[in-house]
């Protein structure tokens, strides 16, 4: 098994927002998605939706990846909206 580069684009496959404090540096209400991507159907992932308001987040809707530093070298790929970008 090797790495293998992807787009970054997929799709919105499954949303709901999330209403409870359960991390202290997460500012409620916040989307969280199951993003297929487009190389592979089937290739899921759980992350969040960031830089819209939660109640546009739809499923079927087109994102791409955006990383949020923190801290020590570390990154978490998160997901914003993706308009104008065919599948």
């Amino acid at each position: 098994m090797d790495f293998e580069a992807v787009s970054g684009y997929g799709t919105v496959y499954s949303a709901t927002i999330n209403h409870q404090p359960w991390l202290p540096h997460l500012i409620e209400p916040y989307a969280v998605i199951v993003v297929e991507l487009d190389e592979q159907s089937g290739l899921r992932f759980v992350s969040r939706m960031v830089a819209m308001p939660v109640d546009q987040v739809a499923v079927g809707m087109r994102v791409r990846v955006v990383f949020e530093p923190l801290g020590d070298g570390l990154y978490a790929p998160l997901f914003t909206a993706a308009e104008g970008v065919p599948r």
